[in-house]
């Protein structure tokens, strides 16, 4: 890794609201006409209005992807994006996730005048060459950009879903900009690191008094300019992990349907018997991950669903279900993040059989 100097930050006092806006806009539009023109690997998009530019790199499982979770990578001080792909590449790779890296506005690192608004426009350029999910943008930066990274997201209140700062400096954020949108922290240092001793502390009293949820990487020897690929990649899985808090949509809780996974998977039956149908019936008790339905009494459970996150095990997420009745039915289960709807029938007339269905969904970046 080249080395960065000592960086130089100041506050920042506007909110990316714009972006969100523009964001949820680029969501609905049809996904074929995002994703048909959008090919896999690097591209250059110049920003006219702030006279920069971003790279921008979208994984090549992801091509063909309606919806696509982004990682905004700032540089650090002194240092430009295209210091960074050999660094960042396997790692959005890995975690299926976009990539846009901007320029900064001044060459001391971030803070200038028009820095926020510039990261605003690049993921407005990102978002109109690809199929950008809201929910899942996320912010990562090193030394100079960890610190914009956090001071967007808290002082800002920019709409980031989660932050991965890399050996960043100490910023003071005296309140936060949005307290019932708090997004999830992740600190990256090596211990022989300056601002490991000059900034950790003071960050993590910071982040304890802010009440901002945050978890550590720490790296025992290992310098500023130190950055191991494994603990990029652990970040960014960490970033693609988490959605935008308060805005998880698609799945509503209802009588009918049992929303699983953070409210990712929605899960739905129908039934037929005696000339009869109806919609099954969620029992009101559960976990994320699993949950219940009934048919005709509510003291008469009939259908037990599982959604698994097994993305570290074999790249997919896991259907199970387990029925103890022979009614026909028909079970549903919907990502909403991706639209992806996997089924199953039964046709009655017969005990159900128990599924585990191990490759119900691919996890974003593939198996």
């Amino acid at each position: 890794m080249v080395g960065v100097p000592t960086v130089r930050t100041c506050p920042v006092g506007r909110r990316l609201r714009i972006l969100f806006l523009l964001l949820i806009f680029s969501a609905t539009v049809s996904p074929a006409s995002s994703t048909s023109a959008a090919e896999p690997g690097w591209r250059r998009l110049d920003l006219p209005e702030s006279g920069s530019y971003a790279l921008v790199y979208l994984p090549p499982a992801l091509a063909d992807a309606p919806s696509v979770p982004a990682i905004v990578f700032l540089h650090g001080a002194g240092t430009a994006p295209e210091l960074y792909p050999q660094w960042v590449e396997a790692a959005a790779d890995a975690a299926g996730a976009a990539l846009v890296l901007p320029k900064s506005l001044g060459g001391l690192g971030w803070g200038a005048a028009g820095d926020a608004a510039m990261v605003d426009e690049a993921l407005a350029a990102a978002a109109g060459e690809l199929p950008l999910d809201p929910r899942r943008t996320a912010i990562a930066g090193y030394s100079a950009g960890g610190a914009f990274a956090y001071l967007l997201a808290y002082l800002g209140g920019a709409p980031f879903s989660a932050v991965f700062a890399m050996a960043a400096p100490y910023h003071e954020v005296p309140a936060l900009a949005d307290p019932d949108r708090v997004p999830p922290l992740r600190m990256y240092y090596g211990t022989a690191d300056r601002n490991f001793v000059g900034a950790h502390p003071r960050l993590v009293e910071q982040w304890r008094r802010l009440g901002v949820p945050f978890e550590e990487d720490l790296r025992l020897g290992l310098g500023h300019n130190d950055l191991p690929p494994d603990a990029v990649a652990d970040g960014f899985a960490f970033l693609v992990g988490h959605e935008l808090p308060g805005t998880t949509e698609g799945c509503a809780p209802s009588e009918t349907a049992l929303c699983l996974a953070g409210g990712r998977f929605r899960v739905e039956v129908d039934w037929a018997a005696g000339g009869n149908a109806g919609p099954g019936r969620v029992v009101p008790a559960g976990a994320d991950d699993s949950g219940l339905f009934w048919f005709f009494d509510p003291a008469n459970w009939e259908l037990l669903v599982k959604v698994l996150d097994a993305c570290a095990v074999n790249g997919h997420r896991w259907v199970f279900a387990a029925a103890t009745t022979n009614v026909a039915h028909v079970l549903r289960v919907t990502d909403t993040a991706s639209g992806q709807e996997w089924r199953s029938e039964h046709p009655g007339g017969a005990a159900a059989p128990a599924i585990a269905d191990t490759a119900a969904f691919v996890c974003e970046g593939g198996a």
